[in-house]
C-alpha cells in the first residue's frame, strides 16, 4: 500500500465541483436528495476493524471486518482509539511534514448492489467528510486516496463495480499529511463523519456550473455558467435558455425579490441534460466591500454572528441534517443572522438550510496550524512560530487546494457572503498563494484574521496594509481597541469584523453590550461572531457531560471545549439569552406614556404584535408594522412601569423585549429595639424580643441567629465565589492569597445602645497580611439586624475581590424564593440585559444554573430585597446590590468537576452582596471592565429580617410577579 498519507495529494478523485444531486428527468421537483432515483445512500450499518498502526493494515482489503459501526459516526463512540480534546497543541509530534507511524487505522467494509450499471449509467461514490484521510478499494481494486477532512471526495467507480454483490473497503487513518493543517480547537475524532452515497449518472452529464447574480437598481441579472463538456437547458423565472458546453446564459429579472437573512427568498431553477434534471435554488444577492464598508444588496449591514463547529454530545462530529436544522432554528430564535463555519466548511446540507432559513455565512477553509506556536522558543518570535506551516513550501499546494474545495462546493449558495482562508495559521507565502486563488475563483469578500501576525521584519511595516484582504479581522480585542486604535488608524481603510469575541465559557459572557455600542456607531464596523455556539461536552457512558482529561488522556486542554452559548444538548444558557437581547431587531425607548420603537432590520418591516404588560396587571396589544431602518411611536395609554414584548407574525415567542421599571422601592420600616446585650468572655450575646444573636469575639461575626425558636445559623463575611471559567486567571491570584480560606480576626469592638461595632481584618495566615480590613456596625432592630460596613482591600494580592457581602446557611426546607431584582434568569453587572427588573418567585433548586463544570451562578443584580421561606417562616434581606439563594455553597461548586457529580444539597446558601464582580470574558478575552469590578474600598448597609408568618409562594417554578 502506497504511503499517500505522507504527501499532499489526492489520488483518483474527481475535481471539486458545485454541490448538487441530479434527479431522473420526469421526477417531481424535490429539495430532498433522498427522493432522487439517481441517489443511493450508503449510510447505515457497516463493518469495522481497528488497527493500532497503519503499518498493521498493509493489505487491509483482504480482510473482512465483523464488528458493527454506523456511518456516519466517530469511532471513539464505539470504543476504539480514545477521546482527546486539545485546543492549540498538536496531538502528535510537531515534525512537518512527517506523519507518525503510531497512526491508528480503521477498516470499514460494506457490500452494495449497482443495478444501474446494466442501464449504461456511470456510478460515482461520494464521501462528504472523512477524518483524516482514506484509501478506497472496490471489489479488491484500488480506486483512490483522499485527504482534507471536511471536503466532498467523489470517485468514478464505473469500471470497478458490477450489478450485484459489490464490496467496498475503506481504510481511514487518524493522522495524515493534512493533519498539520487541521489543528483546530476541537475533539480529535476519527472516522467517516459525514454522509456517503452513490450517484447514477448518464454517460454524458452536467459536471459543474456556477451561478452569479448582479443587481442594478430594480433589475437583477442571473448568470449561469455551464462548466461542463455538454450543453444544458436552463429554466428560470418563466424563461428557458440553452447553455452550450463551457458557455453562459443570462436571465434578467424585473423587480427582483432579493435574498437576505431577513427575507431568504429563493427562485427555483432547473438544469436539464439528457435523462437528468438538477433542481437548483437561486438567491439573488450581492456581497461586497465598497468604500470601506461591507454591504449586502448595496446596504451596509451588521453581522450578528456566532461560530459553529459540527458537534453533538453523543455523536461528536457526525451531525445529521436534523441536528443542523435544530441549530439554525435556534440561531434564528436567538436573533443571530450570521454564522462562521469554524474552522472548516460545513456539510453541503448546512448551506442549503442557511439558504432556505436565512443566515449569512462566512465559509471557512479547512486550514489551522496554531500548534506551531507551542513548540518552544528556539530564538523565534511568536509570529515566526505561527508561520512555520504558512511559510513551509511543502504545504502550499494543500493550503490552496483547501480554498478550492471550499469555494467550488459552496459557490452557488446565496448564504455565503464571505470566504475565509482559514483560522490561526499565521501569515506567510502560502497565504499569498491562497488569497490569489480565491480572488481568481470568486468575487465575494475574503477574510483572514491571521494577517495581523505578519512578520513585519521580513515583509516590512507597510505590508499589512497592502495585502488585498477585504476586511480587518480580530479576535477578542478590548472595546477600546475598536473605538480608539482601529477607528483612528489613518492607514486603515478596510471594514472591521470580529471573527471571535465574548468567549462564552461557563457563566458569561459579560460585557457584550459595550461592543455593540461601538459597533452601531459606524458603518465601518461589520459585526462580530460570538465564540462559540455550544459547549462541546461529551456524553459517553455517563449521565452528564465530560471534557478534556476525563478519558484518561495525558495531553488535553481540560474544559476549554465547554465554551458555548448553549449546553451540549442545546439547552439555552443565560449567555444565549443575553446575546438574543443584544442582537434583537428592535430598539425600545420610553418617555412618559410614549413608546418609541426603531426597526434595526435592513430589508424588511418589523411586523407583528406588541404586547405591553403594566404594573397593575393590565395589558395592551398593538399591531406593529415599521419599515426597515425607521421608527414609530405608540401611545401606551398610561405611565409607570411596563414590559413590552414584540412577536413577529407567524412566530410563537417574542424576538424583542424591554422592561421599564419606574417604581420606587420602599424599604421595610424598622423599629429600634430594646436589646439585652451581654458582653461575655467569648461571645457578645444580644437578646431582642424573640430573637437572640451571638457575636464571636475571635472573628467579629454573628455566628448564631435564633428567631422565634428557630436556629438560623450565622451571618458570615463572604469574600469568595466559586470561580467562573472566565475567572480562571484571577482565580490563581485569589487562591494564592488563600482568599477561598480567608477568616476574620476581631481587632476591636464597642457596644452602644442597640449597636455593636467591630473592627475586623480578614485573611489567612498563609497570606501573610490581611486581605481586607473593615469596620462593621450591627444595629439590632425589631426582628432583625442591619449590618453596615466600610471596607478597604489590601493592594498587591489580586486585581479585585470576586465579591463582598454576607452569607447564611439555612435549613434546606427554605426552598422558596421571592425577590425584587433583575430576573428571572441570573444577572450580573455586565450581563443583565436579558433580564428585567421586577418581582419574581422561584425555588432554590431552580435558581441553580447547570453549567457542565460547576461554578458561580444564580446571582441577581439590581436587588432591592430577597426572601427565602419554608412556607411559614422567611428570612428577608434588603439593601444589597446582588444576592443568590442556592442549594450549594461556593466551596462545593469550586471543588466538584462535573454538574452531575454534585452531592445532595445539605442546605440553602443565601448570599447578600454589597458588591459582586462582573463576569467578563477573560478565559479568552478581556478582563472584567473596571466599572464592573468590586471597588477596592466601599461601604454599604444590608438589613436582615426574620418573618414568622405564612407567606404564599408559587408551586416552586419560576414565576414573574407583576409589579
Amino acid at each position: 500500500m502506497e504511503k499517500y498519507y505522507e504527501k499532499s495529494q489526492t489520488i483518483g478523485a474527481e475535481k471539486p465541483r458545485a454541490y448538487f444531486v441530479p434527479f431522473r428527468q420526469g421526477q417531481a421537483r424535490s429539495e430532498r436528495r433522498e427522493d432522487s432515483e439517481l441517489f443511493f445512500s450508503l449510510c447505515g450499518n457497516w463493518k469495522i476493524r481497528a488497527y493500532e498502526s497503519v503499518l498493521d493494515a498493509e493489505r487491509f482489503w483482504e480482510d473482512t471486518p465483523e464488528a458493527d459501526i454506523s456511518v456516519p459516526s466517530c469511532v471513539q463512540y464505539y470504543g476504539y482509539d480514545h477521546f482527546q480534546y486539545t485546543n492549540d497543541r498538536y496531538p502528535f509530534m510537531f515534525d512537518p511534514p512527517r506523519v507518525p507511524l503510531r497512526n491508528p487505522a480503521f477498516h470499514y467494509y460494506k457490500t452494495f448492489d449497482a443495478e444501474a450499471v446494466s442501464q449504461g449509467k456511470r456510478v460515482y461514490i461520494l464521501f462528504e467528510g472523512v477524518d483524516s484521510c482514506f484509501y478506497l478499494y472496490i471489489n479488491g481494486k484500488f480506486v483512490g486516496f483522499s485527504q482534507i477532512t471536511h471536503k466532498t471526495s467523489e470517485f468514478d467507480i464505473t469500471d470497478f463495480v458490477k450489478e450485484k454483490d459489490n464490496r467496498i473497503d475503506v481504510l481511514v487513518l487518524k493522522w495524515c499529511f493534512g493533519s498539520y493543517l487541521e489543528d483546530q480547537d476541537k475533539w480529535r475524532f476519527t472516522g467517516i463523519v459525514r454522509d456517503v452515497y452513490l450517484l447514477f449518472r448518464d454517460g454524458k452529464h452536467i459536471t459543474d456550473y456556477k451561478i452569479q447574480t448582479e443587481i442594478r437598481g430594480k433589475r437583477a441579472y442571473v448568470d449561469f455558467l455551464n462548466r461542463s463538456a455538454v450543453s444544458a437547458v436552463v429554466s428560470f423565472n418563466g424563461e428557458e435558455a440553452f447553455a452550450e458546453a463551457g458557455a453562459g446564459v443570462r436571465f434578467e429579472v424585473e423587480n427582483a425579490r432579493l435574498w437576505s437573512a431577513e427575507d431568504p427568498y429563493l427562485y427555483p431553477m432547473e438544469i436539464s441534460c439528457g435523462g437528468e434534471v438538477i433542481f437548483e435554488r437561486v438567491g439573488i444577492r450581492t456581497s461586497e466591500v465598497k468604500n470601506g464598508v461591507f454591504r449586502v444588496n448595496g446596504k451596509a449591514i451588521k453581522l450578528r454572528g456566532v461560530n459553529r463547529h459540527d458537534f453533538h454530545p453523543e455523536k461528536g462530529a457526525a451531525v445529521s441534517e436534523e441536528d443542523m436544522l435544530q441549530d439554525i432554528l435556534l440561531m434564528k430564535k436567538l436573533n443571530v443572522n450570521a454564522v462562521r463555519t469554524s474552522h472548516y466548511p460545513s456539510s453541503p446540507l448546512f448551506y442549503r438550510l442557511c439558504d432556505e432559513y436565512g443566515l449569512y455565512v462566512m465559509s471557512e477553509s479547512d486550514v489551522e496550524s496554531h500548534g506551531g506556536a507551542r513548540i518552544g522558543d528556539f530564538g523565534m518570535t511568536y509570529e515566526q512560530k505561527m508561520a512555520l506551516v504558512a511559510e513551509n513550501a511543502d504545504f502550499c499546494e494543500s493550503v490552496v487546494e483547501r480554498q478550492i474545495a471550499n469555494i467550488e462546493q459552496n459557490k452557488n449558495h446565496a448564504c455565503v457572503v464571505i470566504w475565509s482562508l482559514g483560522n490561526e495559521a499565521g501569515w506567510g507565502a502560502n497565504f499569498y498563494a491562497a488569497l490569489a486563488k480565491v480572488k481568481e475563483l470568486d468575487i465575494r469578500p475574503v477574510h483572514y484574521e491571521g494577517l495581523w501576525l505578519i512578520d513585519k521584519k521580513h515583509y516590512g511595516e507597510e505590508e499589512y496594509y497592502r495585502v488585498p484582504l477585504d476586511m480587518v479581522s480580530r479576535m477578542y480585542p478590548t472595546v477600546e481597541w475598536l473605538d480608539v486604535d482601529y477607528r483612528n488608524d489613518p492607514k486603515e481603510k478596510r471594514p472591521l469584523v470580529l471573527c471571535e469575541y465574548v468567549h462564552a465559557m461557563g457563566n458569561g459572557p459579560g460585557g457584550m453590550k459595550e461592543y455593540w455600542q461601538v459597533m452601531e456607531s459606524s458603518e465601518r464596523f461589520m459585526g462580530a461572531f460570538v465564540w462559540e455556539w455550544c459547549d462541546h461536552g461529551i456524553r459517553y457512558q455517563t449521565k452528564g457531560f465530560r471534557y478534556g482529561g476525563d478519558f484518561g488522556e495525558s495531553v488535553h486542554d481540560g474544559n476549554f471545549c465547554v465554551d458555548g452559548l448553549l449546553a451540549p444538548d442545546r439547552a439555552l444558557k443565560p449567555g444565549a439569552l443575553e446575546m438574543k437581547k443584544i442582537y434583537q431587531p428592535a430598539v425600545f425607548k420610553k418617555s412618559g406614556a410614549t413608546l418609541h420603537i426603531f426597526n434595526k432590520y435592513y430589508f424588511v418591516p418589523l411586523q407583528g404584535k406588541l404586547r405591553a404588560e403594566f404594573a397593575d396587571g393590565s395589558e395592551r396589544e398593538f399591531s406593529v408594522t415599521i419599515p426597515a431602518r425607521t421608527s414609530a411611536v405608540y401611545d401606551l395609554g398610561q405611565r409607570g412601569s411596563v414590559r413590552v414584548y414584540f412577536t413577529k407574525d407567524n412566530e410563537a415567542e417574542p424576538c424583542a423585549s424591554e422592561g421599564f421599571y419606574e417604581e420606587q422601592f420602599v424599604p421595610s420600616a424598622t423599629e429600634n429595639a430594646a436589646c439585652e446585650i451581654t458582653d461575655g468572655t467569648r461571645y457578645i450575646e444580644i437578646k431582642e424580643g424573640d430573637c437572640e444573636y451571638k457575636i464571636d469575639k475571635t472573628s467579629g461575626e454573628i455566628v448564631s441567629v435564633r428567631a422565634y425558636g428557630r436556629e438560623l445559623g450565622g451571618i458570615m463575611l463572604n469574600l469568595w465565589r466559586a470561580p467562573t471559567d472566565n475567572d480562571m486567571y484571577e482565580r490563581k491570584d485569589w487562591e494564592a492569597a488563600f482568599l477561598d480560606k480567608a477568616f476574620c480576626d476581631l481587632i476591636a469592638y464597642s457596644v452602644k445602645g442597640n449597636k455593636v461595632a467591630v473592627h475586623i481584618k480578614a485573611g489567612h495566615y498563609n497570606s501573610m497580611r490581611p486581605l481586607v480590613e473593615a469596620s462593621v456596625e450591627y444595629a439590632f432592630v425589631k426582628d432583625g439586624v442591619r449590618i453596615g460596613v466600610e471596607y478597604r482591600v489590601s493592594s498587591g494580592y489580586f486585581k479585585s475581590l470576586p465579591r463582598i457581602g454576607w452569607k447564611m446557611k439555612l435549613d434546606k426546607s427554605f426552598g422558596n424564593v421571592k425577590y425584587l431584582a433583575y430576573g428571572p434568569g441570573e444577572s450580573y453587572a455586565d450581563m443583565h440585559d436579558h433580564c428585567m427588573k421586577g418581582e419574581y418567585s422561584s425555588s432554590v433548586q431552580d435558581e441553580y444554573v447547570h453549567y457542565v463544570k460547576p461554578q458561580e451562578g444564580g446571582s441577581h443584580c439590581g436587588a432591592e430585597y430577597v426572601e427565602v421561606s419554608d412556607g411559614s417562616f422567611a428570612v428577608r434581606a434588603e439593601g444589597m446590590r446582588s444576592f443568590s439563594a442556592l442549594p450549594y455553597d461556593a466551596a462545593t461548586l469550586a471543588e466538584v468537576k462535573h454538574d452531575d457529580e454534585l452531592p445532595e444539597s445539605d442546605g440553602v446558601y443565601l448570599c447578600a452582596d454589597y458588591y459582586m464582580g462582573g463576569l467578563g470574558t477573560n478565559s479568552c478575552g478581556p478582563d472584567v471592565r473596571a466599572e464592573y469590578r468590586v471597588p477596592d474600598a466601599g461601604n454599604g448597609s444590608i438589613l436582615f429580617l426574620w418573618k414568622n408568618r405564612c407567606i404564599k409562594y408559587s408551586d416552586g417554578k419560576k414565576e414573574r410577579r407583576k409589579n
